[in-house]
């Protein structure tokens, strides 16, 4: 997998930024906050060093071709919030890599998400509110700014060598997905993905990955989640 960072100043370290998400439904604490939090503002100068993982069995001292350095922010499970603050992630300066990270209660592994598609989102959100509702019955991207947007959206991160990257480091509950759940969490992926689109040239758009991590304990501690995003953010950055 080549780096997929921006080419336009070798000497900078590489701008990646990270979300979680706060409480909604029966989540009072989101792990995917408590995860990504641990990131912000910090810098990862060579591949991480795992517990429990032999340097011989691991490349794991390579350093990157540039420095990592992390930042992170909250997003609310609402709509609204997701629709002003998603798009602003890509303000200059713009990162080279945004990821975004949610729960779900519905698996045991920590899975990448590869599509997000552009209608429903039938569910309401944290405050009870609901995703725009289009002339033809459809919710989710409605009005100008969304219009020229196709139906379904992919990922540039090639997802399968990341999944056997984390496995060889010794992450076994890891996985692809195109079911993201059409929520908030695939909400806030639609958003990001036609954001690049529309912000950079469309050939080569700011790569955007989701992220959906199981509920704590089951099976990875906040920690080792924190651990896998690092891990996750190096092998996509330098193409290992």
């Amino acid at each position: 997998m080549a780096p997929l960072g921006h080419p336009d100043d070798p000497q900078r370290p590489y701008r990646v930024h990270i979300t979680g998400f706060g409480p909604f439904r029966d989540v009072t604490l989101n792990p995917s906050w408590e995860a990504v939090r641990l990131l912000h503002d910090t810098t990862l100068f060579s591949e991480p060093l795992l517990d429990g993982v032999s340097s011989n069995d691991s490349p794991s001292l390579r350093r990157p071709s540039r420095p990592i350095h992390f930042s992170a922010s909250f997003l609310p499970v609402t709509y609204s919030s997701v629709s002003l603050l998603a798009p602003a992630l890509q303000n200059p300066p713009e990162p080279d890599l945004i990821i975004h990270v949610g729960v779900s209660s519905e698996d045991r592994s920590i899975r990448l998400e590869q599509r997000a598609r552009k209608f429903g989102y039938d569910s309401t959100d944290a405050e009870g509110q609901m995703a725009e509702l289009g002339e033809d019955g459809r919710r989710g991207f409605v009005g100008e700014r969304w219009r020229e947007c196709p139906e379904e959206l992919r990922t540039r991160v090639e997802g399968g060598k990341v999944v056997r990257r984390l496995k060889e480091a010794g992450f076994e509950h890891i996985s692809l997905s195109e079911d993201a759940g059409l929520y908030l969490c695939e909400y806030t992926f639609y958003t990001s993905l036609a954001t690049a689109l529309h912000r950079r040239r469309a050939d080569c758009p700011t790569p955007v990955q989701f992220i959906h991590i199981p509920p704590e304990g089951k099976p990875y501690e906040i920690e080792e989640v924190t651990a896998a995003l690092r891990l996750v953010v190096w092998t996509i950055l330098n193409g290992a």
